[in-house]
């Protein structure tokens, strides 16, 4: 998706919607093969919920609900959630560890 920083917001578990941090559109402004399962979860419509019945994930602004406020990315002190691409060089500096 061109532009995907500037066009997504995040719905958080509790079905509030916020603005990217830096690190939301660094991962989203990726580029990924269609087949990669570290690909971005980007949601059609707001209610869709994920595999395993979340309602997380990112979502193209024209979708949040009229009545719904976006509200801003949490400031840089907060502590980030981890990407999938973290995860992974995480286990894997942990496998070469060994």
């Amino acid at each position: 998706m061109p532009n995907a920083s500037e066009m997504l917001v995040y719905v958080n578990e509790d079905g509030s919607v916020r603005e990217l941090t830096a690190a939301d559109k660094k991962y989203v402004d990726t580029e990924f093969s269609p087949l990669d399962g570290a690909r971005p979860y980007v949601k059609s419509r707001y209610f869709q919920r994920t595999a395993l019945g979340n309602i997380k994930g990112y979502l193209p602004r024209a979708e949040v609900p009229k009545r719904l406020v976006i509200l801003p990315a949490p400031s840089e002190g907060e502590p980030e959630r981890p990407t999938p691409q973290t995860v992974a060089k995480s286990i894997s500096d942990l496998i070469g560890r060994s």
